[in-house]
C-alpha cells in the first residue's frame, strides 16, 4: 500500500483503536490502557512481550501527572502536552499503518480523542539473550563477547570499539511481510565509495518475503550463488567486525541474526583465526601454515590413498606397500568402495553429534567413531589404514577456522576420489589445477578471491601466510582500494635505555 492509500488516524480514539483490532484480530497479545487526559478519553495501545512493562507504567503516570499539573497550573485543558514524555523517544505517526508497525517494533501508541494523529513512545524490550561468549570462534586470548540476536546490541558493541563519526550506519528494511532491519556498517573516508554503493544496490534489489537469517541476504547478494566457497565472511565477534571496517570492508547486520557479514572476502583471509592476532607475532606464522597444509589435506588425502594403492603402487615405498597390502588381503571391496563407504559413515557421525544436544553429541561423534571404526576392522569391511585417513582428514577438517571452508573441504573430498578411482594420481592432478583456475575466476565484491596471492601484491603479504608485527603493517590491504591508504600510527616506539 502506498503512502498516499494508507489510513489516516481517525479524531476519535475508540475508531483507532477499532481498526488496529480489526486488522490484528485475533491477537491476545495486544494489550491496551484506557484513561482522561483534559477530560478526553485516551487509549494506549501495545503488544505483550515486546515492551518494557516498568518503562509503560511510569511513561503513562508521568502523563497523566503532567496533565493534572498543567491543567489546574492553566484551568483549562493543554492539546499538546501529552505527547511530551520524559526519558522516552516519542514520535508523531499521521497514518494508522505507522502507529501498527511502530507497535511491532515494540513501542506503545498513544491514540486521543481530537487529534488526527498518534503518539508512539520508545519502551521497546524484545525477547533476546545477553552478551556471552563466543561459540563458534572460540579464543583462548582476546575479548569475549558475541553478538546476540538484537540489531540495537550489536551496534553498541562496534560503537564502543569504534568511537569516531566516520563510521557510519545505513539501514533499511527487507521482506515485504517481515519488514527486517538490515544495516550496512562501513568507515567514511576509509571505505572505497563504489564498495558502500554496490552493497546499497545489492541489498535494495532484494525481493523477498520474510528475511529469517542472515543467509537469506547472503545468497541474494553473493558474487557466485553456486560455488562451494564461501565469498562473504560471517562473524559473531565484533572485534573482527571493527577490525574489517577499518580495513576498508563493509559489514551488513540483520536483526534476529547473531553474526555480521563482511564483504569483500578473499581465501586467505578464510585461513586466519582471530587468535592469530591475540598473541606474539613469530606465532601466528606456524599455525597460519599448519591450516593451509590441512586444509589441502582435507580436500586431497583420501583420494592420494586411494589413488596410490590402485595405480600408482610404484610411488610408495616397499616395506609400507607390503604393510598396506597385508591389511588389504581378506577385505571384499575395492579401495573406492571402502574409502566412501568410511567418508559416509564419518559425515553421519559428524552430522548426528551437530544435531543432538551438544552434552550428548559430542559423545556421540567421538565414541561412535571409534565403536564402528574398530568393529568394521574387526568384521573385516575395511583396512585399519584406511580407517587411519579418514580419521585424519576429519580431524584435518576441524582445524580450518571459517565453517564455509569446512564444508567446502567436506564435498569435495568424494570428487577427488572418484577422479582417483578412475585415473589415479593423473586423475587428482587434474581436478586440482581445475579447482585452482576455479577459485582464481572467484570474484567477491569485486576483489579477486586468491589475492593477494594472484593477483600478487607484495605489500599486502604480511597478513597472509605469516602475520606481521602491527608496527610493520602500515598501510591498509591494496586490494580493497581504500581512499585512506595510511593507517594512524604504524611507528615501532624502541624503549628507551637507562644508564650511560
Amino acid at each position: 500500500m502506498s503512502r498516499s492509500e494508507a489510513t489516516p488516524v481517525p479524531a476519535q480514539a475508540e475508531r483507532a483503536v477499532a481498526h488496529v483490532e480489526q486488522w490484528l484480530m485475533p491477537c491476545p497479545d495486544l494489550k491496551q490502557q484506557r484513561f482522561l487526559l483534559s477530560g478526553r478519553h485516551a487509549i494506549v495501545l501495545w503488544l505483550d512481550g515486546l515492551v518494557k512493562e516498568e518503562r509503560l507504567q511510569h511513561a503513562m503516570a508521568t502523563v497523566i501527572a503532567q496533565d493534572m499539573s498543567l491543567h489546574t497550573r492553566r484551568r483549562g485543558p493543554d492539546p499538546e502536552h501529552h505527547g511530551l514524555t520524559p526519558a522516552l523517544s516519542v514520535r508523531e505517526v499521521e497514518k494508522l499503518e505507522d502507529a501498527l508497525e511502530a507497535m511491532f517494533d515494540g513501542q506503545a501508541v498513544l491514540f486521543v480523542d481530537g487529534e488526527r494523529r498518534a503518539y508512539t513512545w520508545d519502551v521497546e524490550e524484545p525477547p533476546g539473550r545477553s552478551i556471552d561468549r563466543p561459540e563458534n570462534e572460540p579464543t583462548l586470548q582476546g575479548p569475549q563477547e558475541a553478538f546476540v540476536e538484537s540489531l540495537g546490541l550489536n551496534l553498541a558493541m562496534l560503537r564502543k570499539r569504534l568511537k569516531t563519526r566516520q563510521f557510519k550506519v545505513e539501514t533499511l528494511e527487507i521482506g515485504q511481510r517481515s519488514r527486517t532491519r538490515v544495516a550496512i556498517l562501513y568507515m567514511e573516508g576509509v571505505v572505497k565509495p563504489e564498495l558502500v554503493e554496490e552493497a546499497r544496490e545489492r541489498l535494495q534489489r532484494i525481493q523477498v518475503d520474510a528475511v529469517i537469517d542472515l543467509n537469506v541476504i547472503r545468497e541474494y547478494v553473493t558474487d557466485s550463488p553456486f560455488s562451494l566457497f564461501p565469498t562473504t565472511e560471517e562473524t559473531e565477534r565484533p572485534e573482527r567486525v571493527a577490525s574489517g571496517i577499518l580495513q576498508g570492508r563493509v559489514g551488513v547486520m540483520v536483526d534476529g541474526a547473531p553474526m555480521c557479514m563482511m564483504v569483500p572476502v578473499t581465501f586467505t583471509m578464510c585461513l586466519s583465526s582471530p587468535e592469530d592476532y591475540y598473541m606474539h607475532y613469530t606465532l601466528a606464522l606456524p599455525l597460519r601454515l599448519l591450516r593451509h597444509l590441512m586444509f589441502w589435506s582435507a580436500v586431497l588425502l583420501p583420494s592420494l590413498y586411494v589413488s596410490l594403492l590402485t595405480y600408482n603402487q610404484d610411488l610408495v615405498p616397499t616395506p609400507l606397500l607390503v604393510s598396506v597390502a597385508a591389511q588389504h588381503t581378506g577385505i571384499p571391496f575395492p579401495t573406492v568402495v571402502e574409502a566412501l563407504g568410511m567418508m559416509i559413515a564419518f559425515e553421519a557421525l559428524r552430522e548426528a553429534g551437530t544435531r543432538l544436544p551438544r552434552a550428548v553429541g559430542q559423545s556421540v561423534s567421538i565414541v561412535g567413531t571409534l565403536i564402528i571404526g574398530d568393529a568394521a576392522v574387526r568384521a573385516g569391511l575395511v583396512s585399519p589404514g584406511m580407517v587411519i585417513v579418514v580419521s585424519a582428514t576429519g580431524v584435518a577438517s576441524f582445524t580450518l577456522p571459517a565453517l564455509g571452508l569446512v564444508q567446502a573441504a567436506r564435498l569435495l573430498q568424494f570428487p577427488f576420489v572418484i577422479a582417483a578411482s578412475f585415473f589415479g594420481l593423473y586423475g587428482v592432478l587434474l581436478l586440482g589445477i581445475i579447482l585452482v583456475g576455479r577459485l582464481a575466476s572467484l570474484r567477491s565484491f569485486g576483489v579477486p578471491y586468491l589475492s593477494p596471492v594472484a593477483p600478487n601484491i607484495p605489500e599486502d603479504m604480511k597478513d597472509v601466510v605469516i602475520r606481521a608485527p602491527w608496527w610493520w603493517m602500515r598501510r591498509r590491504p591494496r586490494q580493497f582500494e581504500t581512499l585512506e591508504s595510511t593507517r594512524a600510527g604504524g611507528r615501532r616506539l624502541y624503549p628507551r635505555r637507562s644508564g650511560p
